[in-house]
């Protein structure tokens, strides 16, 4: 039997060649399956939002959870861990909402101020080429500074909280690597009770209480909505 030729050679390894590409041009759409495209990738962002707890005995749905209303900022950041799950670590300043200091007799009056620190795990589902929705559960800790107003003085406390939450939202993609996005969350997290008018029925004070017998602390459930801007690194 004859060697074949070298012009054989080369056609059947151009045709190999052709072969082992043809899935590729066929189908430019199918996702990437090397290391590279399984490489976890990472986004940082930026986010305003607001919560209120829910008051006791009103089944309003909106004015309902609008009891300790606080607003403020945040910073955070995520890592995804597989095509469609991630992680992300936030850190939030609130303060109370100006409206809840100016309107005591439909509110607590209290002044407080609120860092956040939580964690999350959630997961991203594709609505379409440019926008995506999530779901998340996470957790973490607060940090709080309250004062009320007592007569002519105020009483402080500065107490730690634990706090989890459920969230879901949308993004939409605004730019390469860069969403505009929302996220609605229920929270479970501390709040006070305080009641001058109670305090002073029940103990008839002569001298401004302490801040044990002002502040009684308790779990609270609370809606919270948010606005971020996201970008992969």
């Amino acid at each position: 039997m004859s060697s074949p030729s070298p012009t054989s050679l080369l056609t059947l390894s151009t045709l190999a060649v052709a072969g082992l590409a043809a899935p590729a041009v066929a189908n430019p759409d199918q996702p990437p399956t090397t290391a590279a495209a399984a490489a976890p990738r990472f986004d940082v962002g930026a986010r305003v939002g607001g919560w209120g707890y829910r008051r006791e005995g009103d089944p309003t749905p909106v004015d309902g959870w609008r009891a300790g209303r606080m607003n403020g900022v945040g910073v955070f950041g995520s890592r995804t861990v597989s095509p469609r799950l991630f992680v992300e670590v936030g850190l939030d300043l609130y303060s109370s909402d100006t409206t809840v200091l100016s309107s005591p007799e439909t509110d607590v009056p209290a002044d407080r101020v609120s860092g956040l620190a939580t964690t999350a795990i959630g997961a991203r589902l594709p609505l379409a080429r440019w926008l995506r929705g999530f779901v998340q559960v996470g957790g973490g800790v607060e940090v709080t500074r309250v004062s009320v107003p007592y007569g002519d003085e105020r009483v402080r406390d500065s107490r730690v909280f634990p706090a989890g939450f459920l969230g879901a939202g949308l993004d939409l993609k605004v730019a390469r690597r860069t969403y505009l996005g929302g996220a609605f969350r229920m929270m479970v997290m501390g709040t006070f009770n305080y009641d001058q008018q109670r305090l002073d029925m029940s103990a008839g004070w002569v001298t401004t209480p302490t801040a044990d017998e002002v502040f009684d602390a308790t779990a609270g459930l609370a809606a919270q909505g948010q606005f971020f801007l996201r970008h992969e690194l």
